[in-house]
């Protein structure tokens, strides 16, 4: 998020020297029929030509030092007017930010300013204060450019007011500004880049906005998905749910887990060792030791590892001692509640028959008697394994508040991704 170079500086206010004082006599009085009759004095216009001379001489030191005894001869606007222009092209050349500056502010209030050099006069305008770290001031200048429509050469013009606006504590607004940066470079057919989705995060992270920022992390992972961003936006979520009062028990852990699995986010033997442990804990043993068998192949889970070899060991030794769910399976469609349909559809869940899963978990919703939220978001997930992507939107979107609800949309995300 840059600022224009001194380069670009000089490029955006080198206009012509206002010519107009050494036009030919037949010139002037051709164009005077066209256009409001300049208002020049011959004493003014003979110092002018002079000026000009040194500046197409490239001479500008010496240029610039006869512009204030030129400025106090001009008594008329148009003297004035040229007088401007004449500094702004000796200050640019001298990299003279002050004396910039000081032309720019009359051009920019000038009537004789064309609309078409005026958002670029704002725009060095605004610039420049940036670099003075005068974020308030810059503000306007650059909005106004923006507003004419000015395009910076190798600039976001966007992402200039959003680091203004942010940096003068307008957090709401300079955000709203890279999404407006973002969506413009979407309409032109590219793609943003990445760190302009972490610079609104950080930032909103930063400001104590943190639902606002699993937001960004949302839509940041749905446009550069990665496992480390994934890992990120999860736990940022689970963080800020925490604040928000939402219970994260370990129904909603292991969920969030399962979509970390998903998108291939889990990290270390820690991560590994925690979706275990919560697996078992919520008597599937054998997801739990599927998930310590992908560790190991995948390298991150060490054969020396007694936690994580425990609990592989009690997994096994659970899962030998598992009978057919088939059983399970028929007293739960005679049962008067959802509860143990919702049950025997977990330990399909947790054993990847995620079919037999979802056939379960509509029965519990169609019995009644069970969190809707939890088995909604697990119907979604058996949906969502087997590839049904229209059937697992279609019932995460009708997950409505609390935590689950934002789980329910990182699932969503992931559809969107998943081959």
């Amino acid at each position: 998020m840059k600022s224009v170079s001194k380069a670009a500086l000089a490029a955006a206010v080198l206009l012509a020297a206002p010519a107009a004082v050494s036009i030919p006599a037949a010139a002037q009085k051709k164009d005077a029929e066209q256009a409001p009759k300049l208002k020049i004095s011959d004493a003014f216009r003979k110092a002018a030509i002079e000026v000009e001379n040194l500046i197409k001489a490239k001479d500008f030191q010496g240029a610039a030092a006869k512009l204030d005894a030129l400025d106090a001869m001009a008594t008329a606007d148009d003297e004035r007017f040229y007088v401007a222009n004449f500094r702004l092209t000796t200050a640019a050349n001298l990299k003279d930010d002050a004396g910039t500056i000081r032309a720019l502010d009359l051009l920019i209030a000038h009537p004789r300013t064309e609309p078409a050099d005026a958002g670029r006069f704002n725009y060095v305008r605004g610039d420049l204060t940036l670099k003075q770290k005068k974020y308030a001031e810059a503000l306007p200048f650059l909005i106004k450019a923006r507003d004419l429509g000015y395009v910076p050469n190798g600039g976001n013009l966007n992402l200039q007011i959003a680091q203004a606006q942010l940096d003068s504590g307008q957090l709401d607004a300079g955000v709203a500004s890279i999404d407006a940066a973002i969506k413009a470079e979407e309409a032109a057919g590219r793609k943003a880049p990445e760190t302009w989705y972490k610079f609104a995060v950080d930032r909103l992270y930063r400001g104590g906005k943190k639902a606002a920022a699993t937001e960004w992390l949302g839509r940041q992972i749905a446009a550069y998905p990665s496992p480390a961003g994934w890992r990120t936006a999860l736990y940022v979520y689970m963080e800020q749910a925490r604040e928000k009062g939402a219970t994260i028990d370990a129904d909603l852990q292991l969920d969030v887990m399962r979509l970390m699995r998903a998108s291939k986010a889990l990290g270390g033997e820690a991560d590994y060792q925690e979706y275990a442990d919560l697996a078992l804990r919520r008597g599937l043993p054998w997801e739990a030791k599927a998930v310590i068998e992908e560790g190991r192949a995948a390298g991150k889970v060490q054969a020396s590892n007694v936690a994580t070899n425990e609990l592989y060991r009690s997994a096994t030794v659970r899962e030998k001692a598992e009978g057919s769910l088939a059983g399970e399976e028929k007293s739960a469609a005679a049962a008067a509640n959802g509860t143990a349909a919702k049950n025997v559809a977990d330990a399909y869940l947790g054993s990847r028959n995620f079919a037999k899963a979802a056939e379960l978990y509509r029965i519990a919703l169609q019995k009644g008697g069970v969190d809707a939220a939890l088995v909604n978001s697990r119907l979604g997930i058996a949906l969502a394994m087997q590839g049904q992507k229209a059937e697992a939107k279609t019932v995460f979107q009708g997950i409505n508040g609390g935590a689950r609800a934002e789980l329910a949309r990182f699932w969503t995300i992931w559809l969107d991704q998943a081959a």
